[in-house]
């Protein structure tokens, strides 16, 4: 059952700035896919428009059959709880215990206060992190942080995970640790779209692998590896001077 769909999907930012090109590809429901490519090649700019933070120039996404182009703009933050989002960018509140950052997504999908509590002592538990429940953010280690990301964005229950780059500045155990909380997520049926630089972890995982590469999609292969497409500069040279041919026609 396809649960997301990208129809030639173009980003274009301020200043002609390419996010992404004319990319396409079905994600089955409970499927593990990672993103791949160099630093700017479109991953994150795909992964955000996917949870609809930002619109496609041109193209359609759709999500559980729904055009997310379509959708009405009081209807979106409904739409976007369906989505449990992993990211640098969202880091946790410094003033705030592991508990309370994780709870506040609760609070903000408007979630009943009688299951706060116990939800939150769950999702802690789940990521192995519920004995620094207590702890505030400058208090934990980076792979602890990371797994108290991963509990906020797992705590709403959702469809779909977008992760962009778990294992940033991480040592290779605790990237392993987190990968396979991650697979074992997705075994339990969630959708699981990874943005990765790790070649030895993309490559030993032997996940759907979709590469771009300056923003165009060059591979996507079924329990694939970290392909050399996705860091070689001569390929990125290839598609931006088949870009500029195209642009002169």
């Amino acid at each position: 059952m396809k649960e997301i769909e990208f129809k030639n999907v173009t980003k274009v930012f301020s200043n002609d700035v390419i996010g992404i090109e004319n990319v396409s590809f079905e994600i089955e429901k409970g499927e593990f896919v990672f993103i791949v490519g160099r630093s700017g090649s479109g991953k994150s700019t795909l992964l955000k428009l996917l949870s609809s933070q930002i619109e496609p120039t041109s193209g359609n996404i759709l999500v559980g059959g729904i055009d997310t182009g379509k959708l009405p703009d009081y209807k979106r933050p409904y739409f976007r709880r369906q989505f449990g989002i992993m990211e640098r960018e969202l880091g946790l509140l410094d003033d705030r215990t592991a508990f309370d950052n994780v709870s506040l997504a609760m609070y903000a999908t408007e979630q009943p206060a009688r299951l706060i509590k116990k939800r939150v002592g769950q999702v802690l538990s789940t990521t192995g992190i519920s004995h620094r429940a207590l702890a505030f953010p400058h208090e934990l280690s980076v792979g602890e942080t990371a797994r108290v990301l991963l509990a906020r964005a797992l705590v709403i229950n959702p469809k779909i995970m977008i992760v962009d780059e778990p294992t940033a500045n991480l040592d290779p155990d605790a990237s392993w640790d987190l990968m396979c909380l991650l697979d074992d997520l997705n075994r339990l049926g969630v959708t699981m779209i990874v943005a990765s630089h790790s070649r030895e972890l993309v490559t030993i995982m032997k996940k759907r692998v979709i590469t771009l590469v300056s923003g165009v999609k060059v591979l996507d292969e079924k329990h694939g590896i970290y392909n050399s497409k996705a860091m070689d500069i001569f390929e990125e040279k290839r598609v931006e001077s088949e870009r500029k041919r195209n642009q002169k026609l």
